[in-house]
């Protein structure tokens, strides 16, 4: 169970809510046929909603009318704005997706006149996203992580040394009842004393990255696999990564929930050289 409660900067727990918490409609495609039943077009593989409806309602209530039309006009200023949407669960952790608000309907009563300090209204927001993004995986906070900040990194908890090839790492995601895969990531390989040629990263029993060309000593490849780009020393490279056949347009690379096993097999590197990983918890 949870609550959303900010969007963006503005807080939205007051009087009386009401949260739309379901999951939203995953696709379907099945095609009938004459002999009757039909045929999933999707096979064995699960399906995740694509734009979800959320809806919040609620009851703002100020001290004077003056103070309870600042509260509505805030929110009413943010029509159409596109900024993170956060909740919180009962156990008490914080998750947040991209949404936009689409409408604050509401309606002001010859009744609700004589309260002069209330308004019920509704937040209708749309999110982009089929999961939610727990905490940032790779860093150090200063805080939990998103309400003080964006997220005050102090040093990468992922980066491991690529000191010979094959390099076997393991990244371990939590198992919590909710959890689901992390598809958005972010690897950022750096070449040490010599350069990297021909590096590749896979996952035991999944996918498989390859990067055919070289890194400069001392330049770092980023792959992100959420905005899906390929830079190399700050250059589009998209051109010269090749996915794996369990690769998607869709998902590049997963880290499962549970224990993943990654080996990253490479040419060259001298010394020096690191590979780190950077990436949010996903729930559903």
């Amino acid at each position: 169970m949870y609550r959303l409660i900010r969007f963006g900067l503005i807080e939205l727990e007051h009087y009386n809510q009401v949260d739309v918490i379901g999951s939203g409609a995953a696709p379907y495609a099945y095609q009938t046929l004459p002999e009757g039943g039909a045929l999933d077009h999707f096979g064995n593989r699960q399906t995740h909603p694509g734009a979800v409806e959320r809806t919040k309602s609620l009851r703002l209530r100020g001290d004077t009318e003056a103070a309870l039309e600042t509260l509505y006009f805030q929110l009413l200023a943010l029509r159409g704005k596109r900024d993170r949407l956060y909740r919180r669960t009962a156990s008490g952790d914080i998750h947040w997706q991209y949404a936009r608000l689409v409408e604050v309907a509401a309606m002001r009563s010859f009744e609700q006149t004589k309260f002069r300090f209330i308004q019920d209204l509704d937040l209708r927001f749309v999110t982009q996203e089929a999961f939610w993004r727990g905490d940032l995986g790779g860093v150090w906070y200063l805080d939990s992580g998103e309400y003080l900040d964006t997220g005050l990194a102090f040093d990468s908890g992922e980066t491991y040394t690529l000191d010979g090839s094959p390099k076997a790492i393991t990244i371990s995601i939590g198992t919590d009842a909710g959890r689901a895969p992390t598809r958005a990531l972010q690897m950022r390989v750096t070449a040490g004393s010599a350069p990297i040629t021909s590096i590749t990263i896979a996952r035991a029993g999944g996918e498989s990255l390859t990067f055919g060309a070289s890194i400069a000593a001392g330049d770092v490849l980023l792959i992100d696999t959420g905005s899906m780009q390929v830079t190399n020393d700050g250059v589009d490279a998209y051109d010269d990564l090749t996915l794996s056949p369990t690769a998607d347009l869709a998902s590049w690379f997963a880290l499962a929930p549970g224990s993943n096993a990654l080996t990253v097999t490479y040419t060259g590197g001298g010394t020096g050289s690191t590979i780190a990983f950077q990436y949010y918890e996903a729930w559903a």
